[in-house]
């Protein structure tokens, strides 16, 4: 399995390669894309600056350094976009195919038959805004040229393995690091940059100087009770409507008690400011690696590097502790141990596949 993570600078590109990461994946905002149709249309699903290179001249850098280590580099291109844009996704397109990038990261179908009647002829990844639940999806996107999919955060360990098992000639990615979500990618139209426009100096530069990331790597050294209230509070104001304080209600005669509580619990825990943050799955490799995965997926394009180096060091540390560990609970002991010592605190459960979920099959709720 090779781990991927992202990067936004050489500098960046040159340290994740040193700490053991196999793929590179980026996104690129260039001013004119700004200026057209502001950050909170990007072209990648990554509205903030901070995010994404700043041109192609850095990607070129970039990709240079990659490729000097034998690194492939994959270019997000994975939004959904109007009629109206694919004369700005032309030229994009045309720039990254100057640039020598390895494959696109696509979820829109008329950008994916776009782009071959451009000539591309390398590899294309179905992004995870391409909603692939089974193996029907994944052959129907190999028949439109697809030489990879990644698979959305909801499919659990069971549905990803028999989607691997039947994958043929087509690879297989998975996500395993950071930025868990509910909501399903190709189906959410949240938009997550409002901030940035409307009030870009204090919101870019907290962004910048990852303020953010260091408030919430306190926020989890704090004790457990203290941080819910924290993390439900609107003090810090909201990255997106995902994120705004809702009144939830079930308007319905039969349902009970329980099934309302049900649902006014997961909303409030699954949606707030505090959830998803570092959600992990690497207690997992052991069965991905069974399953024939060929790809873990690092999220966090806005981290600081030092929180990308040490999530590829991380996670390359429990690869290499797989053939030692004599089963997969033993693995998931030494997984959670090294978490600990890695980032300062336990993992907390925040799983991108919950131990609840394992003995459920295919489908089945």
């Amino acid at each position: 399995m090779k781990i991927l993570s992202p990067a936004k600078t050489p500098e960046e590109v040159r340290s994740v390669i040193h700490a053991g990461a196999g793929e590179i994946y980026c996104g690129v905002m260039p001013a004119s894309w700004r200026k057209q149709y502001t950050n909170m249309v990007s072209p990648n699903r990554r509205e903030w600056e901070v995010s994404n290179m700043a041109d192609f001249g850095v990607l070129r850098q970039s990709i240079a350094i990659a490729h000097a280590a034998d690194v492939p580099v994959f270019l997000a291109l994975n939004a959904l976009y109007t009629e109206k844009q694919y004369d700005a996704l032309r030229d994009f397109v045309s720039e990254a195919m100057g640039c020598d990038v390895d494959a696109l990261i696509i979820a829109d179908i008329g950008l994916l038959l776009m782009v071959k009647e451009m000539g591309w002829d390398k590899d294309i990844h179905i992004s995870t805004g391409g909603t692939t639940f089974n193996n029907e999806t994944v052959q129907f996107y190999r028949d439109l040229g697809a030489s990879r999919v990644i698979l959305p955060r909801q499919n659990r360990l069971s549905e990803i393995t028999a989607i691997a098992e039947d994958a043929n000639d087509i690879e297989i990615e998975s996500f395993v690091l950071n930025r868990g979500c509910k909501n399903i990618d190709g189906f959410c139209t949240f938009h997550h940059g409002v901030n940035e426009v409307r009030i870009p100096l204090w919101w870019r530069l907290p962004k910048k100087w990852h303020w953010d990331y260091y408030l919430l790597n306190c926020m989890k050294r704090l004790p457990l009770s203290v941080r819910e209230r924290l993390a439900r509070t609107s003090m810090f104001g909201s990255v997106g409507a995902c994120f705004l304080s809702y009144d939830i209600d079930v308007e319905s005669d039969t349902a009970d008690a329980t099934a309302k509580e049900t649902l006014h619990r997961t909303l409030r825990d699954n949606f707030n400011l505090f959830s998803g943050l570092d959600t992990c799955g690497a207690c997992s490799l052991w069965q991905l690696q069974a399953a024939g995965i060929d790809s873990l997926k690092i999220v966090g394009r806005s981290n600081p590097l030092q929180k990308k180096v040490r999530d590829v060091e991380f996670l390359r540390q429990c690869i290499d502790m797989i053939p030692s560990c004599a089963s997969a609970e033993a693995f998931c002991d030494e997984v959670r141990a090294a978490y600990t010592k890695t980032y300062g605190f336990s993992c907390d459960s925040w799983c991108y596949y919950p131990a609840k979920d394992a003995e459920l099959g295919p489908g089945e709720l």
